[in-house]
């Protein structure tokens, strides 16, 4: 690393940590702010970031869950099939996804039937699946490599 490199990269961190301190103010600091702190910290002393879990997370699964449990939730209140939505979020590190659930009848080949719709939001902004996919915010199934006989 250059000269030059090392000294934008040490401006950049300590304005990191300007901004975090501007940001917190006379509040005080959660243990999230703490391990921020201590990640870019460790930047400074050049000991690199860890990754505590290499799991990936599917945000689409669980903000799916939430949403399915809370509307299962509101059912209970209001005692009926359709006509109840839920809405959850979470936070991912592109910003926060939103669903709203619902479930809707519809007319098929085999008469009626009641069936989940939803609608999907980052950061307030429609997404479809295939873009949450794209984007890494949901798991693609697995396959198997087979070895031929």
């Amino acid at each position: 690393m250059t000269h030059t490199a090392r000294l934008a990269r040490e401006d950049a961190i300590t304005d990191a940590l300007r901004a975090i301190n501007a940001a917190l103010g006379d509040e005080v600091p959660t243990e999230q702010a703490f391990r921020i702190i201590d990640a870019i910290k460790r930047l400074r002393d050049g000991e690199p970031t860890r990754v505590t879990s290499l799991d990936r997370r599917d945000y689409m699964a669980e903000v799916q869950d939430a949403a399915r449990d809370l509307w299962a939730r509101k059912r209970a209140i209001v005692g009926v099939d359709t006509g109840v939505d839920a809405t959850a979020g979470v936070d991912t590190p592109i910003g926060r996804l939103r669903v709203t659930t619902w479930r809707r009848q519809w007319a098929g080949e085999r008469g009626e039937r009641i069936a989940w719709a939803s609608e999907y939001y980052l950061n307030d902004l429609p997404i479809t699946v295939a873009e949450i996919r794209a984007a890494g915010l949901a798991q693609r199934p697995t396959t198997r490599n087979r070895r031929k006989a």
